[in-house]
């Protein structure tokens, strides 16, 4: 499953980019979960087709977190054993 066209233009727009921009700088481009180099701007409420639009969700400093790909991957149980998901980083369903 890849993601909705809509949310791929949000992560490509300018808003996005500049509220992206501040969560590094504010976090002095650590993860802020481990100290280590931040490489991933994380939604704490995840980001939906449905949601996106309100900048209160999207683009809220508030909401976004600064991990490391590492952090970043565990949030969403990446590379678990029981769990599965693709390219995109969706969940595979069983």
């Amino acid at each position: 499953m890849r993601k909705p066209k809509e949310l791929h233009r949000f992560y490509k727009s300018i808003p996005w980019q500049v509220a992206r921009e501040i969560k590094i700088r504010d976090a002095n481009g650590k993860c802020e979960r481990c100290g280590a180099l931040g490489e991933e701007v994380h939604h704490k409420t995840r980001l939906t087709i449905q949601n996106y639009l309100d900048t209160s969700i999207s683009l809220n400093q508030e909401n976004l977190e600064l991990l490391c790909r590492k952090c970043h991957n565990e949030e969403h149980k990446r590379f678990s054993k029981s769990q599965q998901f693709d390219e995109d980083g969706n969940l595979i369903q069983r």
